[in-house]
């Protein structure tokens, strides 16, 4: 929690409790919609408004401390900013996970329009997670999720 705050603090922003418990619950939960943030935080403060979770997401995620990840068809989901990675969705359960990738090696494959400058992008992935490709018997190789 004190490198939290620490990392709060070298952004010029407050360590409130509300940014704190967001933080962490992202830490623990993962990809998490704006609602199960809302839900999680209102449980251990009755008092928390939904705007507060809006703002904060807002401060936080212009900071670049979180992230906000946009899966067509899907609810918004937000996460802490790690390190660069994509996403797979998968299309039996909705679960996100996270899969490594080096995306130097993205960027050098890309062909881009002459004078396009690649500043950011999203490479999201659907398929099926571990656990429901094992319980559908497929057979196809799944890529393995990192944290």
């Amino acid at each position: 929690m004190l490198a939290y705050k620490d990392i709060l603090n070298t952004l010029g922003l407050k360590a409130t409790p509300q940014r704190l418990s967001l933080i962490v619950l992202l830490e623990q939960h993962g990809h998490m919609t704006i609602d199960a943030i809302f839900q999680a935080q209102k449980a251990q403060t009755p008092s928390l408004s939904l705007s507060t979770v809006y703002n904060n997401l807002a401060t936080l995620t212009q900071k670049g401390v979180v992230r906000e990840v946009a899966i067509s068809g899907n609810p918004q989901v937000y996460e802490l900013m790690r390190h660069e990675h994509a996403h797979l969705v998968c299309q039996s359960c909705g679960d996100i996970s996270d899969l490594a990738v080096d995306f130097n090696a993205v960027k050098n494959a890309l062909t881009l329009p002459k004078g396009a400058i690649l500043e950011e992008g999203d490479l999201i992935f659907s398929g099926l997670c571990p656990k429901c490709a094992t319980k559908l018997g497929a057979s196809a190789p799944v890529a393995e999720a990192v944290c």
